[in-house]
């Protein structure tokens, strides 16, 4: 039963990673956000709040009762132009940020990206840290940075308490022959676990990079197994073996 369980806001609920977290946070209330939800069927523990990102008056109501508040809606494409980004990517997470902090919201776990350090990525210099150096590998990447130090603002400056995730590759289906597939992945399971801590750990503010314990490892995860508590259990290295041992 959800009866009296904290309300969760999910923006983006309609896309692959929101699906996925409707399961994972099924013992939470969810409020459901996207611009189109007629093709998302609602459980029990769900409801509809269906707006623009650009419509803060309608970001505003639909944040209003709840405990926390996961975002991630936006444009995910690395290839967008910055007149595609600046509305989503940009002017979102200010609406999103701004209207929970007036509704007294006492969370927002904001879904940032590797991508805010690709450069490093494509440098190879391995293992990176959410403490080191920013170097966006596009536009979108540069986005994400700025929703990050956002948040770091609205920490400082409010209530609000933020949590990013730098989240790595969430894919429907393995790519065993990519090798930044191996280094970037996490599973289903992974991506629950990940955010269920993500919405209770005790932190004010934190930056944190969310893949599963992969071998290779492409990312330092220490903080965010020191400061959520998050274990991940699985290993793109056993989805590899599976794979070749089936070919």
């Amino acid at each position: 039963m959800t009866d009296g369980a904290p309300l969760v806001l999910i923006t983006g609920a309609a896309g692959r990673i929101g699906t996925a977290l409707r399961s994972a946070l099924s013992h939470y209330r969810l409020r459901l956000h996207d611009r189109d939800l007629r093709r998302v069927e609602l459980k029990p523990n769900e409801e509809a709040a269906e707006c623009d990102l650009a419509d803060f008056a309608g970001i505003r109501q639909a944040v209003e009762g709840c405990d926390a508040v996961i975002h991630l809606a936006g444009d995910p494409r690395p290839s967008a132009s910055w007149w595609e980004l600046r509305s989503p990517n940009v002017d979102g997470p200010y609406h999103v940020f701004e209207a929970a902090r007036q509704a007294g919201v006492r969370r927002v776990v904001f879904a940032t990206t590797n991508h805010v350090t690709g450069m490093l990525d494509q440098r190879g210099e391995w293992p990176i840290s959410p403490d080191g150096e920013l170097a966006p590998d596009s536009l979108y990447g540069v986005t994400k940075a700025f929703g990050e130090a956002l948040g770091r603002y609205f920490t400082e400056n409010s209530d609000l308490s933020v949590v990013c995730l730098r989240i790595g590759w969430f894919h429907d289906r393995p790519l065993v022959d990519n090798p930044d597939w191996v280094r970037m992945w996490i599973s289903e399971p992974d991506l629950g676990r990940l955010f269920n801590a993500a919405v209770t750990a005790p932190v004010k503010f934190g930056i944190y990079y969310g893949v599963s314990n992969n071998t290779p490892m492409r990312y330092d995860l220490s903080n965010v197994r020191a400061e959520l508590g998050y274990e991940p259990q699985d290993d793109s290295a056993r989805v590899v073996a599976a794979a070749r041992s089936q070919a």
